[in-house]
């Protein structure tokens, strides 16, 4: 995509004047915000002591499972909304 592409879309998308979005400073950029050797993972936080537990997926009959905190030694129960994406890290595992 190009300078003018992106903000010819933009532009679009807001319904505001492309001076509009240059003035803003919509620009493309080089950098990726996930390195590509990072594997993502679905976690959610524990409600007690706030750590990013794993997601544990659905149950059988499609509920959803209870999520563990392994600190906490505590399963809880959690909104499909409460549950996000983020880099996979050793700290999950303890």
């Amino acid at each position: 995509m190009t300078q003018p592409l992106l903000e010819r879309a933009v532009a679009d998308a807001l319904g505001e004047p492309i001076a509009s979005i240059r003035r803003l400073g919509f620009g493309l950029t080089t950098l990726n915000p996930l390195d590509e050797s990072d594997d993502l993972q679905l976690v959610l936080d524990c409600p007690f002591c706030g750590r990013a537990v794993p997601y544990p997926g659905r149950a059988r009959d499609g509920s959803l499972a209870l999520a563990e905190c392994l600190r906490c030694d505590v399963y809880f129960d959690f909104a499909e909304v409460e549950v996000y994406a983020t880099a996979t890290s050793s700290e999950l595992a303890a």
